[in-house]
């Protein structure tokens, strides 16, 4: 009888037991296509007596089912009443047979790098028939699952995409920055939302109803004209950050001064910002979907490069300030350190995961509408306000 932990340990025994035994049945409640210790069960399929696999949380790859499809052997509870959630293995020839029970699925983070605890019994160890017990318990496990079919396996890996984003945020990944804090030791994603209002108020850099104003009135421009293209040039440049005569708070919210490039694309109205930021609604809900397609539209305005998040941020922030902050020279370094995340190498996927995520997953972001008509103002803007709580002068 012995302890084994996860990782290379855990896997290098499943493959050794795999090449000693005959038979081989398992239940688990996830699975994996990608790890060694998968591609060897599969080249040794005719060894599986029973195999059962769970899919709730839709944490088993669809590579998985698909690699099974029209396979009796290999089964799979796609509809569980609780969640379907043991782990253990068994393998046999004749009268000798091995266990391995406990926290394991068969994932590559099983295999790889979680924390498992996984307890392996033998014949050797012990005279007693939990080796039969454990057969008829698999098999009833395996008789409740189902033959994954081609139809099944494709609507599985079309609701599985789906849920890929909220699973990693669930479970704290937002990006594949391993430096990166969980949200739990992140101070600004679990404050209140009076903690938030109060914070936002107590800006000591800028006027705080000023700011309000600031947002008021882009979005009583882009709600009266509609389009950035058809908005005069003091209008454009004030939702852009430029210097201009029309608003002199123009520079809040991040000020792109001193970006060439896009002075000349604000000033030449260059049709592609105005598309892409049409590309983003003025009300309802915001996806990736909305980002990426406003990332893909705004790079055209910048042929030869000069693009970047610092600007793209800053036309969000003013059109969507409920969902958009502008991350720039001023605010980067005390943003990035209050959601316990790395400042270089800031790319417009890591904006969305990283920052966005974090603040559509913060407790004041998640407040219900407020019925005080100042804490509206705050609320309405409540992303583009992180900027009057992490602004350094």
């Amino acid at each position: 009888m012995h302890l084994l932990t996860g990782g290379s340990i855990l896997s290098e025994k499943l493959i050794q037991l795999i090449n000693a035994h005959n038979h081989v049945a398992i239940a688990v409640a996830w699975a994996s296509a990608g790890t060694e210790v998968f591609k060897l069960l599969k080249k040794h399929q005719n060894k599986i007596r029973w195999a059962i696999i769970g899919t709730h949380f839709y944490q088993t790859h669809p590579d998985v089912l698909e690699n099974f499809i029209g396979c009796d052997k290999v089964r799979f509870i796609l509809q569980p009443q609780g969640v379907f959630h043991p782990k253990v293995y068994l393998f046999w020839t004749a009268a000798r047979w091995d266990i391995l029970i406990g926290s394991a699925n068969l994932t590559t983070g099983a295999l790889r790098k979680n924390s498992e605890l996984m307890l392996h019994l033998s014949s050797e160890d012990t005279d007693t028939d939990i080796e039969s017990q454990l057969q008829v318990q698999i098999k009833e496990y395996w008789n409740k699952g189902e033959v994954i079919t081609e139809e099944s396996a494709l609507k599985y890996r079309k609701l599985w995409k789906l849920q890929q984003a909220a699973l990693k945020r669930v479970s704290g990944e937002y990006s594949n920055d391993t430096q990166s804090k969980s949200p739990i030791h992140s101070e600004i994603m679990s404050m209140s939302w009076t903690s938030f209002f109060n914070a936002a108020q107590a800006d000591p850099y800028h006027g705080f109803n000023e700011r309000c104003d600031l947002l008021d009135l882009v979005r009583e421009e882009f709600r009266r004209i509609g389009h950035f293209a058809d908005m005069e040039i003091g209008v454009r440049k004030t939702i852009a950050g430029l210097p201009n005569d029309f608003n002199e708070h123009w520079g809040w919210f991040g000020s792109m001064r001193g970006a060439g490039k896009f002075h000349r694309v604000v000033n030449d109205n260059n049709p592609h910002l105005s598309a892409a930021l049409d590309l983003i609604p003025m009300d309802g809900a915001l996806d990736r979907v909305h980002f990426d397609s406003y990332v893909d539209e705004f790079k055209e305005a910048f042929p030869d490069g000069g693009d970047g998040v610092g600007l793209a941020s800053r036309l969000l922030a003013l059109k969507r300030p409920d969902y958009f902050v502008c991350l720039d020279a001023k605010n980067r370094t005390q943003l990035c350190k209050g959601f316990g995340i790395k400042q270089a190498g800031m790319t417009y996927d890591r904006y969305w995961n990283d920052i966005v995520c974090r603040v559509l997953d913060s407790v004041w972001w998640n407040e219900p509408r407020p019925n005080d008509p100042i804490a509206i103002r705050v609320w309405m803007g409540r992303a583009a306000m992180l900027d009057a709580i992490f602004y350094e002068e």
